[in-house]
C-alpha cells in the first residue's frame, strides 16, 4: 500500500499589521504543524520570499520546488515541499493566464498574477502528479478562467496519466462554478474536470477553512484537496492546533492520507 500524507497550507503573508499574529511570532507554530503531521508532500500559498527562505531552513528534511524567475515582496508563489524520501522526476511553475508559460502574466480582472507549481514524483516506484495553486481573491470571473487554464495545463502535462493530487487556496466555496467545473458538474468551453473532492468523498460536513486568526471559520471551505478518481482516500481533516498559543496561519491547514496506485 503506497500511503501518502499530503497537506495544503496557506501561510498568510508577512504583514506587520498582524501584531501578535505576525510571521516572526508564529513561524515556529508553522514548523511544528509540519513536523507533527509529517506530510510526504505539501503545498503552501501566500508566503513571501523571506518567509519561504526562513521556512526552508527550519524544515531541512523537505526540498522546496518552485520556478520563480523574479521574486520580490509583491510576488507570492504557490510552492511545493517534498520529503527527501520521495523522488521528484520534474517540476515547474506555470501562470493562470492565456499565456501560461509567460511569467507573471494575468488577465480577466485578476488582482495579481496567479500561478500553479507542480511536481512529477514517485513514492515506492509509483509515479504521481502533485499540483499546488492559489486562485484570485477578487474576481469570480478570473477564478473560473484560471481554473480552466489550470485544468488544461494539467491535462497537457500529465500525458502519462499519473494519479493526480491538486491542492490549494481556491478563494471560493464548493457552491462555486470553479468547484462545479473541476469536479465535473459544469462544462466550460467544452471542458469538464473529473476531480474528486476528498472532503466530500468522506461525507464530512462543510466547515470553513479561513478563520482570520480567531479559530472561528468564516467564508466557507476555500482550501481544497482534489484527486483523480483512481486515488484512494483514507482520511482528511482540518488542523486546528495552536502550538505555543499561536495559530500558524489565518487559514486552517487541510491534511489528507491517500493511497496512490
Amino acid at each position: 500500500m503506497r500511503l501518502l500524507k499530503v497537506m495544503t497550507f496557506n501561510l498568510r503573508y508577512d504583514n506587520p499589521a498582524d501584531g501578535e499574529n505576525r510571521w516572526d511570532l508564529r513561524k515556529e507554530a508553522v514548523v511544528k504543524i509540519i513536523k507533527d503531521y509529517a506530510p510526504g508532500i505539501f503545498g503552501t500559498q501566500e508566503g513571501w520570499e523571506d518567509q519561504i527562505n526562513a521556512l526552508a531552513k527550519l524544515i531541512p528534511s523537505y526540498r522546496l520546488y518552485l520556478f520563480a524567475p523574479e521574486w520580490n515582496r509583491k510576488r507570492m508563489f504557490p510552492c511545493v515541499w517534498v520529503d527527501k524520501k520521495v523522488k521528484v522526476l520534474q517540476y515547474n511553475t506555470f501562470w493562470l493566464s492565456p499565456t501560461p508559460s509567460i511569467p507573471f502574466s494575468w488577465a480577466w480582472g485578476s488582482a495579481y498574477p496567479r500561478a500553479a507549481t507542480y511536481v512529477m514524483a514517485k513514492i515506492e516506484n509509483t509515479p504521481f502528479f502533485f499540483v499546488c495553486t492559489h486562485l484570485d481573491n477578487i474576481s469570480a470571473k478570473a477564478r473560473l478562467h484560471q481554473a480552466v487554464v489550470l485544468y488544461k495545463e494539467m491535462s497537457r502535462l500529465n500525458q502519462n496519466g499519473y494519479p493526480v493530487i491538486l491542492v490549494g487556496d481556491f478563494n471560493t466555496s464548493p457552491a462555486s462554478d470553479v468547484y462545479a467545473f473541476l469536479t465535473g458538474k459544469k462544462e466550460v468551453n467544452g471542458l469538464k474536470g473529473n476531480f474528486v473532492d476528498v472532503w466530500k468523498a468522506l461525507d464530512h460536513p462543510e466547515e470553513p477553512t479561513f478563520h482570520a486568526f480567531t479559530g472561528q471559520g468564516v467564508r466557507g471551505r476555500i482550501d481544497w484537496i482534489l484527486v483523480s478518481p483512481a486515488v484512494e482516500i483514507k482520511k482528511v481533516f482540518l488542523i486546528k492546533d495552536k502550538p505555543g498559543g499561536h495559530y500558524p496561519s489565518d487559514h486552517f491547514p487541510v491534511a489528507a492520507e491517500l493511497v496512490i496506485g
